[in-house]
């Protein structure tokens, strides 16, 4: 709801392009910061508290974003939007997977879980945009904190009747050293495959609204185009994780984490190769289904590979990777725009996928009889 307009809102403020790169930098490593901290507290003080804290923060900075009065007041209130996301974000995952440890049809439920936040997610940026044209920039803020305030009572409610399922806490005498979370991950054949996937979905993520546009443009020469592509993408995300979850269900979550590569891979691989408009589409579709397959397949490696009192600090973990692959790919990317085609930069980061198939191959190949990744 915010997203669209958030640059807008914050030229308001200034005119110093510094200054609102910096706003996001801010935000960025502020999350990085905290997440790690309040995952591992979440795994030891119970995650239905910080969910509460974290709701009750997001009612609260969407109001302080809107009252401020610079930029370094605005900034000042990404510390506070950072703990409420760490909060709404990897630590309330961590509770729902913990909750559907014990379920079967994890994949179809994931799956749903994920066409829903979709479907709200594209609802919310047309609404946002509307409402910041009719009633100004300032009234998507306001809108959010009414937002935040049914989804905290609503929290409130559910978190309550589901005591039931109990969070596994650390116990008070387990003394965690600063890396430990990463040692623990890296000790762990699944995490490690899991990880190296990741890796590549993450990179490609984070550059795929800097470089695809650019290459639909120089075929079609129509923003229009562009932006009809994307609505594709989301329209085949939506009706795909419908239904995808049953395949991971079926096949199991690292079969169908191979699939979701190698459809990213073959369709990536199009993408850079065609110049015809109609066969990039398609191309673009596909992957669209690829990273829809991803995502319910990484939802359940992560819930049945990871200790449930350990969710919180692995998800931020993970979280904090995420970020980094976000942040560091479109700098790369941009220094390689000064002095090469998009397609040939695209090429780099495609490959990623090859490179990711082939090392977790190999990986797989070395740790076949670890009972945890068997059967891939």
């Amino acid at each position: 709801m915010i997203g669209p307009i958030e640059v807008k809102y914050i030229q308001t403020l200034t005119d110093s392009g510094f200054l609102i790169g910096l706003s996001y930098a801010v935000g960025t490593v502020v999350f990085a910061l905290l997440s790690v901290w309040l995952g591992r507290h979440s795994d030891r003080a119970g995650r239905r508290n910080y969910i509460i804290v974290g709701l009750a923060l997001g009612v609260l900075h969407p109001l302080l974003f809107a009252s401020v009065f610079n930029m370094m007041q605005f900034i000042g209130v990404k510390i506070v939007w950072a703990a409420a996301s760490v909060a709404t974000g990897p630590i309330f995952m961590a509770h729902i997977q913990h909750t559907l440890s014990g379920v079967k049809n994890k994949g179809s439920l994931v799956g749903a879980m994920f066409a829903v936040q979709s479907a709200l997610g594209a609802g919310s940026s047309i609404i946002g945009g509307y409402v910041a044209d009719l009633y100004g920039l300032k009234a998507p803020y306001y809108l959010m904190t009414a937002v935040f305030v049914i989804t905290l009572i609503y929290a409130m409610i559910a978190l309550e009747k589901g005591k039931n399922i109990p969070d596994e806490k650390v116990d008070a005498s387990d003394k965690r050293h600063l890396l430990d979370g990463i040692h623990y991950v890296f000790k762990r054949p699944a995490l490690i495959y899991y990880f190296i996937y990741n890796a590549a979905t993450s990179i490609n993520w984070g550059i795929k609204g800097m470089l695809w546009p650019l290459i639909i443009y120089d075929i079609s020469g129509r923003n229009s185009t562009t932006g009809s592509i994307f609505a594709t993408m989301g329209i085949v995300a939506f009706c795909s994780l419908i239904f995808i979850g049953k395949i991971v269900d079926k096949h199991g979550e690292f079969k169908s984490a191979t699939y979701s590569i190698l459809l990213l891979a073959v369709s990536g691989a199009a993408f850079i190769a065609t110049h015809n408009l109609y066969i990039l589409w398609v191309a673009a579709s596909v992957y669209a289904l690829g990273e829809s397959l991803w995502g319910p397949s990484q939802m359940v490696i992560l819930t049945d590979h990871v200790d449930s009192s350990r969710r919180g600090e692995v998800l931020a973990i993970d979280a904090l990777f995420d970020r980094a692959y976000n942040t560091l790919a479109p700098i790369l990317a941009g220094l390689l725009l000064g002095v090469w085609n998009p397609r040939y930069i695209l090429i780099i980061y495609v490959s990623l996928f090859a490179f990711a198939y082939i090392a977790g191959r190999v990986y797989l190949k070395k740790h076949q009889q670890d009972a945890t990744i068997s059967g891939i």
